[in-house]
């Protein structure tokens, strides 16, 4: 759980505009997240439906950018992180362990 906390904070650090129409859905989240192709996917691999509906409901619902979600949603790894996306992740830090923890 760890790892996937970590690994969140690595990929907002690699996130930014990809272009885009708006903010992603959190079943589009909750897609990428359930999707072993996804960089994102990958981590939370073996999670079940309610922990990544949990961390894509924190993810929809913080402060980070309309194009840091659509980077997740996209599998975007070369993006590059918007001005304050790194330090909103840091604020659902919490939110998200909540969410893996139960």
């Amino acid at each position: 759980m760890k790892r996937t906390l970590a690994a969140g904070v690595f990929l907002a650090a690699a996130l930014s505009a990809c272009g885009g129409g708006g903010r992603p859905s959190t079943g589009e989240i909750e897609d990428a997240l359930k999707s072993d192709d996804n960089a994102m996917g990958a981590l939370t691999a073996g999670a079940g439906d309610e922990v990544i509906e949990c961390v894509a409901k924190a993810l929809h619902d913080s402060d980070l950018s309309d194009e840091a979600l659509q980077a997740i949603v996209d599998n975007d790894t070369d993006a590059e992180a918007e001005d304050g996306d790194d330090e909103a992740l840091l604020e659902i830090q919490d939110e998200i362990a909540a969410c893996v923890v139960g």
